[in-house]
């Protein structure tokens, strides 16, 4: 046993005076504020940290998110669609889009390329949240056998509400992937138009066969009641 040891068991608690257990019970109270406020500087640590965090969330989520994309076309069977959308919550300013390299399209020989579309040169002024803006962008058969690149990677910078200048989104945008997978056949609005254009042109030819039957009958009809006349003469 050390010698603190053997002098706390010699300490004689009945010969305490009361001034000595006043010190005695000061010392204690110290010692209980000291734990206790080191317990409240802990718990005031951690709601702040609870507050920051949530904070961070929020602004996060109320943060603008644009997303550019490839896509299929509802109306065209197998084209492509490329895709602008804003998919936060708040508005974004000032979208300007960079792709490398410049997209090419076997629909430029039309006259409208893509590339050059104020989409593109200009950016979006704005893109409130969930606006989407599509483009056509190509045939998927055509483009597979045009040579042009499948693959594109698209620079995204945009402003929040408040003229704050948010981080770059950058995408890669692969073509290729559409060729490996498995999909079943969708029919849109085009193959619904050929589909009745086709119709109309079958109940045409229908009408066009009935008339000239009925034109040939009431021939018949007229050479026969001639024939019958001649006959009774």
């Amino acid at each position: 046993m050390t010698t603190a040891h053997q002098q706390l068991l010699a300490i004689n608690l009945g010969a305490w005076t009361p001034e000595d257990w006043s010190a005695a019970a000061t010392v204690a109270t110290a010692i209980f504020t000291i734990f206790t406020v080191g317990i409240a500087l802990a718990a005031a640590l951690y709601a702040k940290q609870q507050v920051d965090l949530a904070r961070q969330l929020r602004e996060e989520q109320a943060q603008p998110f644009v997303v550019v994309d490839f896509a299929d076309n509802p109306v065209m069977r197998q084209g492509i669609d490329f895709v602008v959308e804003n998919m936060g919550q708040t508005l974004a300013r000032n979208v300007k889009i960079v792709v490398d390299p410049p997209f090419a399209t076997t629909f430029d020989q039309y006259g409208y390329p893509l590339k050059d579309a104020p989409l593109i040169t200009e950016g979006i002024p704005s893109l409130p949240p969930r606006k989407r803006i599509t483009a056509l962008f190509d045939g998927a058969p055509e483009r597979r056998e045009s040579g042009l690149p499948m693959k594109y990677t698209a620079t995204v910078r945009f402003e929040d509400a408040h003229g704050r200048a948010q981080e770059p989104l950058t995408y890669i945008l692969d073509l290729s992937i559409r060729y490996s997978l498995l999909s079943p056949t969708e029919y849109g609005m085009s193959d619904a138009a050929e589909a009745l254009r086709k119709i109309a042109k079958m109940l045409e030819e229908s009408r066009r066969d009935l008339r000239t039957e009925l034109k040939r009958r009431q021939a018949e009809r007229t050479v026969e009641g001639n024939t019958g006349e001649s006959s009774t003469d």
